[in-house]
């Protein structure tokens, strides 16, 4: 797609938009009521309008080259996300679901699914690039000390073994052998292998000469055996003709119409057999370009191609950025010299003016603005007291106490949805565009060229405000000399003056502690960084994407809601879930600050269900640094109380540094467990408990860190382990929908299945099997050897059903477990007590009005 295209799509983005604030802000004027539904009809359309709002504005994102533009455009999606969340929450809060299914305002807005579907996080894909490229050239990084390390210990060793033979030895061969030494031990340290390279590389060239000597192998025996069929053919044409010489052999003449009818035959069947192929082929086409059928291969080229398109994108990106910052050097040397003296002097002026017309009128001056509100901003801007505010202010201030206190404070009512400081920042974008950028017309602008005005702009304001800076010094020494002159001209008159007193700022009780000098205080955060990868605490995670989340949506909740039957959520809402808690909280430090604070997340699941896809993918859509406190890898790494300190001292001292981080435990309930197994002993589980909810509870706005944990069996764990998450995200069991979609995918990348196999019988028949067990069924049925024997033997569904069916599905106790920490979860437990009140209103209901027949 063209530049214009996406610049065209910011504008329209942008329009509606601005048609949402206006919608946002008369709901908050509207109060609230006490019916939930009410509220739930006014806020799930604007919160549906938010979500369409953000999947736009991430394209637009990321498909923006020109640096001032993206700055805008990210400016108002960090807002937008941010104003989403707040709705999701309030929305939550009202009916206790972190699930929606909001099916009529859909249809009244003319959205589908995929409209308001944010599958890509808000940071910029050119930022997490870096962040990647960072962190893995830090844990690449950590490793190169150790080598060096050993290597040098290696010489030293061997330095120590000459210098004893070297005494025996003359001069001459101890200088051959020093150059020799010299030049082995001068090698740089990558071209010296360690035992582990060593090991890894022969196994290399073991694996890589055995498959040659299978190859000729097989070559040797298939010649061969080509080469003895070839000789008994010969042999048999040999025997057959010597025959017919001796007369043995009298061959049949068959009359020439015989061979005639035979080939006639021949072709006929030929040809019908051809016209099937190509009839069946033509319907093939035909149904693979209606979307009937699913090709076992799909030409990737247009996405290649649209990717190559990206990346070129990527690599202009930091170019429009260094124009930019070399405008921007140009423009502040060249104003800060032919701008900055003149204009300390004209906001002097102003400012002895305010001075000239405050004793005019008063007879006295007022307080010059704290610098911590703003200074002579205030002054400049019009926000402090005019002399006749003063006077008048100072006239009625006896009455004015008098009438608070007989007039009680009125209640204000709270709307449906306040304005928060995202709303305003929003606003404040919003206002930025109409002024700086309504009036520019650069849909066919190619060049993506620097706005100077916009530049020179922010550097004014910039110089503005340093220059203020300055001139409050001077004019507070000012506003002091003149205050001490008139005083004495009053004491002189034996007047009395009243000047306004300067407000002093409350100071905290107990002033500034100095603090202690800690044990980290000495190491540098690289160093910390280096030695928690050594200790396999921050580790790697492989590249995925959360659009790789194999899930359909639960189309039936909306109806089974209204006609008040049992419904749950199912595959295809956990990743909106994810997105909203997890993904989109953490892209960028202004949204962590302005979106609501969730400190701590828990994936429950049964095993092989995808709880370690999700921690992966995570991580990969906003490039995070993973510390991975499983037990396993703690056992016997920073024992005693201090160790244990200063391991969480680093963690959040470096999870701040490099954010966003996730701190991710495999297993999160083994902490908390109510007794320890017998074969869990040795981990000492329960040796870091203590310390997580002084973590968790350190996790502030602006922090980018969040408290991941992974569960199967979250019933085993004491109350604790519910207390210290925020949210708990349950990954439910398969459903038909959604394997119905992961058979189609999975069987139709073979070319020889038939097309119309019955995918709807396996559905049926694999309903609560993990996708990846299944996955791995069809790998084992669908080997090479029966791949071959697809096209004369086709596949038959009993042949998956047998091998899925070996799956071992939880006892009923392990489902009933599972489902009663499902009702211990707070939310959870809200929502059963809202349904049960419904449900004893609607029975009341139902039995006035049997009593009124």
């Amino acid at each position: 797609m063209s530049d214009s295209y996406y610049n065209e799509l910011w504008l329209i983005t942008r329009n509606d938009l601005d048609k949402l604030m206006q919608l946002d802000r008369k709901l908050q004027q509207e109060p609230t009521t006490r019916k939930r539904e009410e509220g739930l009809e006014r806020l799930l359309p604007i919160y549906l309008r938010y979500r369409n709002l953000v999947k736009r504005l991430i394209v637009c994102h990321d498909q923006m080259v020109q640096s001032q533009k993206r700055e805008l455009i990210k400016r108002v999606l960090d807002c937008t996300v941010g104003r989403m969340l707040e709705y999701k929450q309030e929305i939550v809060n009202m009916n206790y679901n972190d699930y929606q299914w909001p099916d009529d305002f859909m249809y009244q807005l003319k959205y589908t699914p995929d409209d308001v579907e944010a599958s890509v996080s808000a940071t910029g894909k050119d930022i997490v690039q870096l962040r990647k490229e960072r962190i893995q050239q830090l844990i690449e990084d950590a490793y190169k000390p150790e080598i060096i390390e050993s290597e040098e210990l290696d010489t030293e060793v061997d330095a120590d073994e000459q210098s004893t033979e070297s005494q025996e030895s003359s001069r001459k061969l101890r200088r051959r052998r020093v150059k020799e030494e010299t030049s082995e031990t001068a090698q740089p340290a990558i071209l010296q292998e360690t035992p582990e390279m060593i090991a890894a590389r022969e196994a290399e060239e073991a694996a890589r000469q055995a498959m040659h000597d299978a190859m000729l192998l097989v070559q040797c025996h298939e010649r061969a055996r080509m080469g003895r069929r070839t000789g008994a053919e010969v042999q048999r044409m040999y025997n057959y003709n010597k025959k017919i010489e001796r007369g043995e052999i009298v061959p049949k003449k068959l009359h020439r119409d015989v061979y005639i009818n035979a080939a006639k035959t021949i072709q006929r069947a030929w040809r019908r057999y051809k016209a099937r192929k190509k009839t069946k082929e033509r319907i093939a086409i035909k149904e693979e370009l209606l979307g009937m059928t699913i090709p076992s291969w799909k030409s990737n080229e247009i996405l290649d191609k649209d990717r190559e398109n990206f990346q070129k994108k990527l690599m202009l990106m930091p170019t429009s950025v260094d124009q930019v910052v070399k405008a921007t050097e140009e423009d502040r040397t060249r104003l800060y010299k032919i701008r900055g003296p003149g204009l300390v002097e004209d906001i002097i002026d102003e400012i002895r003016e305010w001075f000239i017309v405050w004793y005019n009128e008063v007879g006295h001056f007022d307080v010059y603005p704290v610098a911590e509100l703003g200074g002579s901003v205030l002054i400049a801007t019009g926000q402090t007291l005019t002399p006749q505010e003063f006077l008048a202010q100072k006239a009625a201030k006896g009455k004015e106490t008098a009438a608070a206190k007989a007039k009680p404070a009125k209640k204000k009512k709270t709307p449906w949805m306040p304005e928060t400081m995202a709303f305003s920042l929003l606003d404040e974008a919003n206002q930025d565009f109409l002024k700086y950028w309504s009036f520019r017309d650069d849909s066919k602008d190619q060049k993506e060229e620097v706005y100077h005005d916009l530049i020179k702009d922010k550097i004014c304001y910039e110089l503005q405000l340093e220059m203020r800076q300055i001139a409050d010094e001077l004019m507070r020494l000012e506003l002091k000399t003149l205050n001490r002159a008139l005083k004495k001209d009053y004491a002189a008159d034996k007047r009395e003056l009243d000047i306004p007193k300067e407000k002093k700022q409350k100071k905290k009780k107990g002033g500034k502690k100095k603090k202690k000098k800690g044990p980290l205080d000495d190491i540098s955060t690289e160093d910390m960084f280096k030695e928690l990868v050594r200790a396999s605490i921050i580790t790697n995670y492989p590249e995925t994407s959360i659009n790789d989340w194999i899930g359909d949506l639960s189309y039936q909740n909306y109806e089974a809601a209204r006609e008040f039957r049992d419904y749950k959520h199912r595959m295809g809402e956990i990743k909106q879930v994810v997105m909203e808690y997890c993904i989109l909280p953490l892209s960028t430090r202004e949204i962590h600050e302005l979106a609501p604070l969730i400190r701590s997340v828990c994936i429950c699941g049964f095993p092989r269900h995808g709880k370690s896809f999700l921690v992966n993918a995570i991580c990969s859509e906003i490039g995070a640094v993973l510390f991975n406190m499983t037990p396993n890898i703690l056992v016997d790494k920073y024992t005693g109380k201090k160790n244990e300190r200063k391991l969480f001292d680093m963690i959040g001292r470096i999870a701040r540094e490099y954010a966003p981080s996730v701190i991710f435990i495999d297993n999160g309930e083994k902490p908390w467990l109510k007794k320890v197994p017998p074969q869990e002993r040795y981990y000492k589980p329960k040796r870091f408990a203590r310390y997580y909810p002084k973590l968790v509870k350190s996790i502030k706005r602006g922090d980018q860190m969040l408290f991941l944990t992974t569960s199967s069996e979250p019933y085993k764990a004491t109350r604790p382990f519910v207390r210290i998450h925020d949210k708990f995200i349950m990954i439910p069991l398969t459903d038909y929908n959604t394997l119905y979609m992961f058979y189609k995918d999975l069987l139709m990348k073979y070319h020889g299945i038939d097309r119309n196999i019955d995918v709807s019988c396996l559905a049926r028949m694999s309903v609560g099997i993990p996708l990846e067990f299944i996955s791995n069924a069809i790998e084992n049925v669908l080997n090479l050897r029966r791949r071959i024997t697809l096209r004369f033997k086709p596949l038959m569904v009993h042949e998956i059903i047998d091998e899925v069916l070996k799956y071992q599905p939880p006892t009923a106790k392990v489902m009933s477990q599972f489902t009663k920490f499902e009702n211990r979860t707070p939310l959870t437990r809200k929502r059963n007590r809202l349904l049960a009140a419904e449900k004893a209103e609607r029975l009341r209901l139902q039995a006035q009005q049997k009593a009124s027949k």
